[in-house]
């Protein structure tokens, strides 16, 4: 059996320790966590509200996809708690393979190498050694989904 859980960082009130405490909790009791930020949908009240405290930093719909912050908090622009979900993030999937090896050993030796890409691009071998920052790779990150976005 595992634990599937949803959490959704970035509310008007997180904080950076906040966000790193819910991550947290995420990589250790999750076995399957899907991290989302607030996404302000049209004509929806939470719209409403976070328009009136003036924290949608984003109105490109293209970018509303749940793991592109568009939303800031209080305390943090939307680039930084993006950054935060997606450091810890790409580490929380990369513990998923194991099991995804045990359930499905052919999708995964198939497809293994196409996930990692997917799920550490804009990492660089400098990166993920620690010997470059990791902004410069998030950056890359989002440099890449803009592409993608405009291909669409």
């Amino acid at each position: 059996m595992y634990v599937v859980g949803g959490l959704i960082i970035g509310n008007p009130g997180d904080t950076q320790e906040s966000i790193e405490t819910n991550l947290e909790f995420a990589r250790r009791y999750v076995d399957w966590p899907y991290i989302q930020h607030p996404t302000p949908y049209p004509a929806t009240p939470m719209t409403r509200q976070l328009r009136e405290r003036g924290l949608i930093t984003n109105e490109r719909m293209e970018e509303y996809d749940g793991t592109t912050a568009v939303v800031r908090s209080e305390h943090l622009t939307a680039e930084e708690i993006e950054f935060l979900r997606w450091r810890k993030e790409r580490w929380m999937k990369l513990r998923h393979l194991p099991a995804a090896l045990a359930r499905s050993p052919w999708f995964v030796l198939r497809n293994g190498l196409a996930m990692f890409r997917h799920t550490f691009r804009g990492c660089s071998l400098k990166s993920l050694l620690g010997w470059e920052d990791e902004h410069l790779a998030f950056a890359r990150y989002r440099a890449l989904r803009q592409a993608e976005r405009a291909y669409l």
